[in-house]
């Protein structure tokens, strides 16, 4: 049964007035400032600059990472089998406004500009989050908040009535899981999940990405030599989704062997490689390992080779 039920997280601060009168309100476009694996722009792979606008959807593939940026306001970072489509964006000079909807999967949200209002909805609550860093999870079974920095408070949509009170807040170093009958009360975050907070905090934004001339010149430069979005040493934190975090039956190469005929070494552009069995899907390749199967757009390959067996 099809849900009307939404979860606005509100990022709230004072904003203040032009002592000549409303401030001026233009529209604002996000930017894809990082892309790893396969990440589709409604439908369509998308690349490093690409322009977000509103009405449209970002989503990521198995093993594939996106960090979208907003003006000099905010940044969402996708984990992998995740997706948002942006419903509002309103460039003003003292306050955006910025409005998400996260249907699956696992994003990373920081604001960064005072006074940015910005709104995350998926199926299950509303809570409004001032001045903060925070992940956010939505599965089946309902959502997850997880609060780095600020503070949050949740109201539950039961029926598709805000429950106001029933509202629960909750500051940062803690988190709370919304279904569509409760809220939990909150919890410490762990030391393991403070740390995959702390890690993420170190994504960063690039100046002057409404500029178009700055995002053509950044375009012509190779990967490695643009400024460092998402430091090496936190990709492993954005790959890996915790709904995919599950005890899952395991395969090995010799079962993926016996199943596809043959082994591979699949190298791409980015540095990683992957071993095990793969087939061209159009502009994708699928590669088959003991991990799950991996999907890259095929512009991103740079060599395959055949496996060979240590002996």
């Amino acid at each position: 049964m099809k849900r009307n039920i939404f979860i606005i997280i509100l990022i709230v601060s004072f904003a203040v007035c032009l002592s000549c009168g409303s401030p001026r309100v233009q529209e604002l476009t996000g930017r894809v400032t990082f892309v790893s694996g396969l990440v589709l722009l409604n439908g369509t792979t998308c690349e490093f600059g690409s322009v977000v606008k509103t009405g449209d959807t970002v989503a990521t593939g198995a093993k594939s990472i996106a960090v979208v940026q907003f003006g000099q306001s905010s940044i969402i970072s996708l984990k992998e089998n995740s997706n948002f489509t942006v419903e509002v964006l309103i460039a003003a000079q003292e306050a955006d406004t910025i409005t998400i909807t996260q249907k699956i999967g696992s994003s990373f949200n920081k604001i960064v500009k005072k006074g940015t209002k910005y709104s995350l909805q998926t199926p299950t609550s509303v809570a409004a989050v001032r001045g903060t860093s925070f992940m956010c999870t939505v599965s089946d079974k309902g959502s997850t908040i997880k609060l780095s920095s600020g503070w949050v408070k949740v109201i539950p949509v039961i029926q598709g009535n805000a429950k106001e009170d029933a509202a629960v807040e909750i500051d940062a170093g803690k988190k709370i899981e919304i279904t569509e009958t409760a809220v939990s009360a909150p919890q410490e975050l762990t030391k393991e999940e403070q740390t995959q907070l702390s890690k993420l905090d170190a994504i960063d934004m690039l100046p002057d990405v409404q500029k178009e001339s700055i995002i053509e010149e950044l375009k012509k430069k190779p990967e490695a030599e643009r400024p460092v979005v998402v430091p090496v040493e936190i990709m492993q934190v954005l790959e890996i989704s915790e709904s995919t975090q599950e005890e899952k039956p395991k395969i090995s190469l010799n079962d993926i062997e016996q199943r596809y005929g043959s082994l591979s070494v699949v190298e791409t552009t980015d540095g990683r490689t992957y071993i095990g069995a793969f087939a061209q899907k159009g502009a994708t390749m699928q590669i088959y390992t003991t991990e799950g199967t991996i999907t890259v757009p095929s512009s991103k390959i740079s060599k395959v080779s055949r496996y060979k067996r240590e002996k």
